[in-house]
C-alpha cells in the first residue's frame, strides 16, 4: 500500500490543519423576559365575544364622533379608561412603570410599596397572531410586568386569537386596534376581568422580581452575565468564501489581462 502524500486527506493531515480554540458562551438572563401567558383556544374566544360584545356601543360613539356635525356628544363611560393602538397604550404603561424604574436608579435600600391613586391600567390586549412585525410585541411582556403595582397585582397581558383585528375593526370603527388595554375601574368589563383573572396566569420575569419586594434586593436586578468557554477545534487557513473570493479575483485578474494583450495586438496590427 503506497504512502498517502500530506494534503492528501490523510487523518494526521487532519488533523494537522485544526488548532485549538476557545468560544465563548453567554448565559443572558435577561432574554427570559419575553414570554407570553399561554391561553387556551376555548378562553382566548371567548374573551373576544366578551370585547366585541362590551365594546360594540364605544364603536358606535367613535362613528358618531367621527359624521356627526355635533361637537357637543356626550362622553362614553369607556372614552378615558381604554387605550386603542400601539403608541397610546406604550405610553400608559411606560408611565405606570415609571416609579418601578425610579427604585432601580435611585439604588436605594427598604422600599414601600407604591401606593399610587391613578387609575391603573391592568388588561393589555394584544392580537399578535394578525401581527405581522414581531418587533411591535416582542417587549411587551417584560413592560406589562414592568408597569404592574406588585407582585401579587399585575397586568395582564391577554394574547387574542387569531382573525380577531378583523373582528375589532369592524366593532370599534377604529384603526391600528391590534393593540388595546383596558383600565381596571371599567364597571361594565367585570365579567370580562373576572374571567381573565380566574384563568390566565400571570406574566412572569424572575430576575426583575426585586421591583417589587421592598427588602433591599434591588442589587438582585442586576446580574453578572454567566460566561463560559467550549474547547473546540477551527480549522487553519482561510475560510471557504475567502477563498472563492480570492479564486473569483484572480479569475477575474487573468481575465482582464487577457483582454488587455488582446488589445495590444490589435493596435499593433493596426500601425
Amino acid at each position: 500500500m503506497s504512502k498517502q502524500t500530506p494534503g492528501s486527506g490523510s487523518l494526521k493531515d487532519l488533523e494537522i490543519k485544526r488548532r485549538e480554540v476557545f468560544k465563548p458562551i453567554l448565559d443572558n438572563p435577561y432574554t427570559r423576559g419575553n414570554s407570553w401567558p399561554q391561553v387556551p383556544d376555548t378562553v382566548s374566544k371567548s374573551i373576544l365575544e366578551y370585547l366585541t360584545q362590551l365594546l360594540s356601543s364605544y364603536g358606535q360613539y367613535n362613528q358618531l364622533r367621527k359624521t356627526s356635525k355635533d361637537k357637543n356628544i356626550p362622553k362614553h363611560d369607556l372614552e378615558n379608561k381604554i387605550t386603542i393602538g400601539f403608541n397610546s397604550t406604550v405610553r400608559v404603561l411606560e408611565e405606570q412603570a415609571a416609579p418601578n424604574r425610579e427604585k432601580v436608579l435611585k439604588r436605594k435600600g427598604r422600599q414601600a410599596p407604591i401606593t399610587s391613586t391613578k387609575p391603573y391600567v391592568k388588561y393589555v390586549f394584544v392580537a399578535k397572531s394578525d401581527i405581522t412585525t414581531p418587533l411591535l410585541t416582542n417587549s411587551l411582556p417584560l413592560l406589562a410586568f414592568s408597569a404592574s403595582r406588585s407582585l401579587q397585582d399585575r397586568v395582564k397581558l391577554i394574547e387574542l386569537p387569531r382573525g380577531s383585528l378583523e373582528k375589532l375593526l369592524k366593532v370599534l370603527k377604529e384603526d391600528r386596534v391590534s393593540i388595546m388595554s383596558l383600565r381596571q375601574d371599567w364597571a361594565e368589563g367585570a365579567p370580562l376581568f373576572t374571567l381573565i383573572d380566574d384563568k390566565i396566569k400571570d406574566v412572569e420575569v424572575p430576575w426583575l422580581e426585586a421591583l417589587f419586594t421592598g427588602d433591599g434586593a434591588l442589587d438582585a436586578v442586576y446580574q453578572k452575565p454567566d460566561v463560559r468557554f467550549l474547547k473546540t477545534s477551527a480549522p487553519i487557513g482561510k475560510p471557504k468564501n475567502q477563498q472563492k473570493k480570492q479564486k473569483k479575483q484572480k479569475r477575474d485578474g487573468e481575465g482582464e489581462e487577457k483582454d488587455e494583450k488582446e488589445e495590444n495586438s490589435k493596435k499593433q496590427k493596426t500601425n
